[in-house]
């Protein structure tokens, strides 16, 4: 080979890397890219030129034979690889081998983003090419596959400061989520925080839910275990306004009120405060009561009317032994078909529970809706349960399954106004309602959704879903995001040891075999 020849390799080869090396790490400089392929492939036509003979002479042989064949059997490979490739691009699916479908939408995303009522716009400041973009980008994905309502975009707060100035955002990783004329701001991307943002901008009027206070009620400013602040924060973030009412300072329950809830009264509620509540349903309002066991309400009269029986009980389940738990704090896994928990698989523990049940009343559809296991019993010998002697007594004690769920539905007639606006006359009629749902639903316990057990398995999840259908959400009836669990990995010393031995001992083994063998053929 020609020193000219020899030139031309190591020019050839230089270009060729340091082009490669600016093309990866660069890619905007795309000019001094260019210059070094170009004078890659004049080197490479210059040795071409230069080596035709020694080419040609090469060719001929029969290693090159053999060569030629193997690169025709690459090719061929590389090309079924590429027409994989194609097939998948236009039509994509995407798998997520994570342990807690970090990358997967919940059925709750899911349901919200295919009832979108108009188009949300997504604006995303990161930084160009930062890790933290390349990780939303990836699991916003799937969000953007699912629906043409969303749009994304992204703005470099540091290339773009006006238009960061302009929506105020003063952290890397804001999303501002607009539709309408309504705005949000998530500075914590993580799928739940973009759906509280999402509901917030959709939601053209925040319904309003009302605690019921002075019975010794759970409180829904209370932080300790007993407390509902958690259940507080879950309803605002699914974009609720939640209040206090105390009904005997009130006198009555306000018009906006979309849902009541009386959680865990200790107390009785007056025959007075039974009135209004009546009343309000008879407007078509609806009211969720957590009783507890042996609590002394005064209602059981009041719920009989609504074909709500609560007998005096606790649920007894040996099986929860089997879940870790007590025989007194059943686990509830049986649905049965209702909205509520349609498609819902989480079991969800019950401290203390009492049985429920739905009688007939006319004017009245009561259904139950959450069952106990079919080894549970209803105890109603208490003294029996406090020395803990407790068994199933056919006679007396309520036979499992045991309903302790139940939801009272009543229709009631809205008058037609007496004076109608030429627009009203226009309408649709067949899109008048002419009645009014009344909902009451009782469920035997309200420790289930205390900040101790709320983010148990499906406890959290059954609450807010009872709350979504009652104020007639039912987009929102369905199991939430879970945020992404961090699991380190613990190996011991022998674990630790195997790893290394395998990843460093077994490639300087194939190294030194491959070695060797090229050795003993090099002398032949």
């Amino acid at each position: 080979m020609k020193t000219s020849s020899k030139v031309a390799v190591w020019l050839t080869s230089l270009s060729a890397i340091c082009g490669l090396f600016i093309y990866v790490i660069a890619p905007d400089k795309k000019i001094p890219a260019l210059v070094l392929l170009g004078l890659t492939i004049f080197n490479a036509l210059f040795l071409v030129i230069t080596e035709r003979n020694n080419i040609f002479r090469a060719l001929k042989m029969r290693s090159a034979i053999h060569g030629t064949n193997s690169m025709i059997l690459v090719v061929a490979v590389l090309g079924i690889l590429v027409f994989i490739n194609l097939i998948g691009y236009r039509h994509k699916q995407q798998y997520d081998f994570t342990e807690s479908g970090f990358y997967t939408l919940s059925p709750q995303t899911q349901k919200i983003i295919g009832s979108l009522p108009r188009e949300v716009k997504m604006t995303a400041f990161f930084q160009a090419d930062s890790p933290e973009k390349i990780l939303f980008q990836n699991r916003m994905q799937s969000l953007l596959e699912s629906s043409e309502k969303i749009n994304l975009s992204f703005i470099d707060p540091d290339k773009n400061p006006t238009i960061t100035k302009q929506y105020g955002i003063t952290t890397y990783g804001t999303i501002v989520l607009e539709s309408g004329n309504k705005e949000s701001k998530v500075r914590e991307p993580n799928e739940s925080n973009l759906m509280n943002g999402i509901i917030k901008v959709i939601k053209d009027e925040q319904k309003t839910i009302r605690f019921l206070e002075g019975h010794g009620e759970k409180r829904i400013d209370d932080f300790e275990n007993q407390g509902f602040s958690t259940v507080k924060t879950a309803l605002e973030k699914d974009g609720y306004k939640i209040q206090k009412l105390l009904l005997l300072q009130s006198g009555e329950i306000p018009k906006n009120t979309e849902l009541l809830i009386i959680a865990g009264p200790e107390k009785p509620v007056l025959a007075k405060e039974q009135k209004i509540i009546e009343g309000y349903l008879n407007r078509g309002g609806s009211v969720l009561l957590l009783l507890d066991p042996q609590t002394k309400s005064l209602m059981p009269q009041f719920l009989k009317r609504w074909g709500i029986d609560t007998p005096d009980s606790f649920v007894i389940d040996p099986m929860s032994k089997l879940f870790g738990g007590d025989y007194a704090a059943p686990v509830v896994n049986q649905y049965p078909t209702h909205k509520i928990t349609r498609d819902f698989s989480l079991p969800t523990i019950f401290p203390l529970l009492r049985a429920v049940k739905s009688t007939k009343i006319d004017g009245i559809n009561s259904t139950e809706f959450l069952l106990t296991g079919a080894n549970s019993w209803g105890e109603t010998n208490l003294n029996a349960l406090k020395e803990g002697k407790s068994q199933f007594d056919d006679q007396i004690d309520i036979k499992g399954p045991v309903s302790v769920a139940v939801i009272a539905t009543r229709e009631i007639p809205i008058k037609e106004l007496e004076q109608k606006t030429d627009t009203d006359i226009k309408k649709d009629s067949s899109t008048t309602k002419k009645t009014k749902e009344a909902h009451l639903t009782v469920i035997g316990d309200s420790d289930f959704a205390s900040n101790k057990y709320f983010n148990f398995s499906g406890n959290g999840d059954l609450f807010l879903n009872v709350a979504s259908f009652l104020v007639e959400e039912e987009n929102l009836i369905s199991i939430r995001p879970k945020e992404r669990e961090n699991r380190p990995l613990s190996l011991s010393s022998d674990q630790g040891m195997f790893i290394l031995m395998l990843s460093v001992l077994a490639p300087a083994l194939t190294v030194l075999f491959g070695v060797r063998t090229w050795w003993r053929r090099r002398s032949l």
